[in-house]
């Protein structure tokens, strides 16, 4: 049925307020409106429908059967389409955070912890975006690896949030099978596979004296999760983020190697380039007490020290 066969719909709000109030002038005051317009309104409900709508008793006003009829599915009708319009207005009025995460951090540490946030703040709307390293993204805040800390003139937040040094690791088959790998000088010999590019193994072998063009052969992989599956098949070894592979090394899937360790000054941090608003700073404030153990002071975040330490 189309809007153009109903009733005039002021009409049937000033019959509902009627059968509500049992009076014209009770019925116009909560509509807001006139003694007269309420009147007006009925006579036109009545010249709709053809018939009768109302009789009065005594100062009051009785509705006919089809009036009541007529009256109580529009009160049920308003109430329904109120209840609508107020969850409508509550899911647009709902705070919005937008996020855009690397993936081994995100896949590693933040969602898995995500569920602690949603308690903390249940009405936020949040939404995780895939950022590849080193490219700005337009988010409420960007959690990115830096091997110095982002400058503090592109950025109105700077939280340190994890260290990402690096360690040799491998399979425990693959060392059985092709170890041992305790020295420099041996480990330059293995098939090292790569997270993204060739440098972090480049990097390895100058800082110990070893030629870099060593770091030539392997395999590259474009995903630091897709490394770390290959590392755990056995595949070769590998320069992983420490506080990014924990649970593999509690299981024993992986071992390291030595205690030479790579990008000593990386560090995963959070950022942002504009000021926070009030579902950023939250966040900022729940996942600086998550990581680091708790903040001495919530609202200093937004200054954060870019040589704060690492959460251990």
């Amino acid at each position: 049925m189309s809007t153009g066969n109903l009733p005039p719909l002021n009409a049937l709000r000033a019959l509902a307020a009627l059968a509500q109030t049992g009076r014209v002038g009770l019925a116009a005051d909560e509509l807001g409106v006139t003694h007269a317009a309420v009147s007006h309104h009925l006579r036109n409900l009545e010249d709709w429908f053809g018939i009768a709508l109302v009789r009065r008793v005594g100062r009051r006003v009785e509705l006919t059967p089809e009036a009541e009829r007529i009256a109580d599915v529009t009160r049920t009708s308003l109430q329904r389409i109120g209840d609508v319009c107020h969850d409508v207005l509550e899911t647009v009025r709902r705070p919005e955070l937008s996020i855009a995460c690397v993936p081994s951090f995100g896949t590693r540490y933040l969602i898995p912890r995500l569920v602690d946030f949603a308690e903390v703040a249940p009405n936020l709307r949040l939404s995780l975006l895939y950022a590849q390293h080193g490219l700005a993204q337009d988010t409420d805040i960007s959690i990115d690896w830096f091997d110095t800390p982002p400058l503090a003139e592109r950025h109105a937040v700077r939280l340190r949030l994890l260290s990402g040094h690096t360690r040799p690791v491998c399979s425990p088959a693959h060392l059985a099978a092709n170890g041992p790998f305790d020295t420099p000088q041996k480990l330059a010999g293995a098939r090292l596979l790569h997270d993204e590019t060739r440098k972090d193994w480049r990097d390895w072998l100058a800082e110990n004296g070893l030629p870099q063009d060593l770091a030539g052969q392997g395999p590259v992989f474009s995903d630091f999760n897709l490394l770390v599956s290959a590392v755990v098949a056995g595949h070769g070894v590998a320069l992983c983020v420490e506080t990014m592979i924990e649970a593999e090394l509690q299981r024993g899937d992986l071992i390291p190697l030595t205690d030479t360790l790579g990008s000593r000054d990386r560090g995963y941090w959070l950022t942002a380039t504009r000021p926070p608003g009030p579902a950023a700073q939250r966040f900022i404030e729940w996942i600086a007490e998550r990581m680091a153990g708790g903040v001495a002071d919530a609202p200093d975040l937004g200054r954060a020290d870019t040589n704060a330490p690492a959460a251990p």
